[in-house]
């Protein structure tokens, strides 16, 4: 359902809307009706491509707060872009998760310089943990694609960090199966959840049918078997319509969020939709009807939430971040100029 109330103008560094409160709720399988509503979202961009290897855009990742630090992981490209491979994994801190600094850190040398935020090149990490209680070397864990040949498929690597800044990618992959996509994994209790891109054409062969969500688990951050469709579009959605990607997040033990990114085909757009979960395996959509429709600016096009909940000020309240485009999916690469931005938006969960 939707509920009207007083629009709210929130000011701190950028401009945030407080848009018209979005409320979606549906029974769950232990008779809890989760009610979640949209408070808050940016207008305009919290970070922009404004250097050399973000002039042809950014996307995000995800965003974490330790202790008093903010933290931002977001990919960035150049115009030597030619596949997705070709990514720039860049950093971003902050104190209030609203103003974001781009650190000189040294790292990695762009075109002979190393005054840059960048931390390796060729491999996006779309979901970033970070355990306190994990081995020194191992204190953060990403997770992300990387195109092989001769298959031309994207499998899911890992990759293990002691900073988050210096990263060392896994040998073997997670799973070698095609997963074209931010791919996001949940450490959770004794199991690692793996939410992946999935393809209703698969048993045939990669970048058929229509894309969809796919689930797989493992007790160890690798030796995944293969995912199982755990959500996709049905007789009642629109024949262009396909599900990008997955943005799930732990809130609790017994809830789980999903903030998938409608597909429309035809014009190339995508909007954000809703699923929870009580075990994080079995999803209900919650509406039909979006729950983040397209911006006016830097998100006039498509809109792509990152993994991760950040309590907001108020109880049961969150910050999520997502990725902007101001330009419709797969347009040629060479007319692109700094696309996009990272927004967030604040959600109230009342379960």
């Amino acid at each position: 359902m939707i509920t009207n109330k007083r629009s709210i103008v929130f000011v701190f560094c950028v401009i945030l809307l407080a848009a018209i409160p979005v409320c979606v709720a549906v029974a769950g399988e232990n008779g809890k009706v989760p009610v979640i509503t949209v408070l808050e979202r940016t207008t305009e961009p919290l970070l922009k491509a404004d250097r050399p290897w973000e002039e042809r855009g950014i996307g995000i990742d995800q965003a974490l707060r330790i202790g008093d630090q903010w933290h931002l992981w977001y990919a960035a490209f150049d115009h030597g872009y030619r596949t997705d491979n070709d990514c720039y994994l860049c950093y971003a801190r902050s104190k209030d998760g609203v103003s974001w600094e781009k650190p000189t850190l040294g790292i990695y040398s762009y075109k002979g310089n190393k005054d840059n935020n960048i931390l390796m090149f060729g491999f996006n990490l779309a979901t970033i943990i970070f355990d306190e209680k994990a081995p020194a070397a191992e204190r953060f864990k990403g997770v992300g694609a990387r195109m092989v040949e001769p298959q031309r498929e994207w499998w899911v690597y890992g990759a293990t960090s002691p900073d988050g800044l210096r990263w060392k990618v896994l040998d073997e992959p997670l799973l070698k199966k095609n997963s074209d996509t931010g791919n996001i994994c949940i450490h959770d209790g004794d199991v690692y959840r793996l939410y992946v891109r999935m393809w209703s054409g698969w048993s045939d062969r990669p970048y058929t049918g229509k894309r969809v969500v796919g689930y797989t688990e493992s007790a160890t951050f690798g030796g995944f078997p293969d995912p199982v469709v755990i959500l996709k579009p049905d007789k009642d959605d629109p024949s262009d319509f396909q599900f990008y990607n997955s943005a799930t997040t732990k809130i609790k033990d017994d809830l789980y969020l999903m903030f998938p990114s409608g597909y429309f085909a035809k014009s190339g757009t995508s909007l954000v939709y809703a699923a929870f979960s009580r075990d994080g395996k079995r999803f209900r959509r919650l509406e039909r009807k979006p729950l983040l429709d397209l911006g006016k600016g830097f998100d006039s096009k498509g809109v792509y939430v990152a993994t991760g909940a950040t309590p907001g000020e108020k109880p049961g309240t969150y910050w999520f971040y997502y990725g902007g485009t101001a330009l419709p999916h797969d347009i040629e690469s060479s007319k692109v100029r700094s696309d996009g931005g990272i927004g967030r938006f604040l959600l109230r969960i009342v379960d």
